[in-house]
């Protein structure tokens, strides 16, 4: 009894991390500069983006998985609550990155290069949360087993609802010219732009 009710808890803790770390990013996102308020904002700030590509070569590649510290958070969550929990030690010892990181990854390289504009960027942000989505569809046994969900179904919307929480973060704060690190184009002039 008492190892079932460790791994009850040890799922309400993945569960409970995953929605503040999602919340935490979106909270982060709704009081800094980077936040795309109108596609006329935006359409200014890829102008000033193009200008900015003229002048600056394209950076070396570099990623920080999924950004906003939700890879970071992970691997820090993961490894200091193994620590204290052995049913997360044996559960989660082997994905001390986000399980999606490498949607992110991928993301992370059309942002770097920032191509296509207004509709680059949709695209790409698009296809981040297809990605997920994918994810949880293709794992949802394991991420069942994992969590501790009923069905198989669950786990799938959970992942949904982790796709449409990191899609509208990286719409709402992946806009360029913001000198972020996740900014569209962030591989010109560390994602600072020329002003016109």
């Amino acid at each position: 009894m008492f190892q079932g009710l460790k791994r009850i808890c040890a799922h309400r803790w993945v569960q409970v991390l995953i929605v503040i770390t999602f919340l935490a990013v979106l909270v982060y996102l709704l009081f800094f500069k980077s936040i795309t308020i109108t596609p006329q904002m935006e359409a200014k700030r890829i102008t000033q983006l193009e200008l900015t590509k003229q002048s600056h070569q394209l950076s070396t590649f570099t990623s920080d998985g999924c950004s906003g510290g939700i890879s970071k958070n992970w691997a820090t969550g993961i490894e200091n609550f193994s620590s204290l929990s052995n049913s997360i030690a044996s559960e989660y010892s082997n994905l001390y990155s986000v399980p999606f990181e490498a949607a992110c990854v991928k993301h992370d390289r059309l942002y770097h290069a920032g191509t296509g504009g207004y509709s680059g960027r949709l695209v790409a942000d698009n296809q981040l949360r297809l990605d997920i989505m994918q994810y949880g569809i293709d794992r949802a046994s394991e991420i069942q087993q994992r969590t501790g969900l009923a069905r198989p179904e669950q786990a799938i919307y959970l992942y949904e609802v982790i796709a449409e929480t990191v899609y509208r973060g990286v719409r709402l704060g992946g806009a360029p010219c913001t000198g972020e690190p996740y900014a569209w184009g962030y591989g010109y002039n560390n994602g600072n732009c020329i002003d016109q």
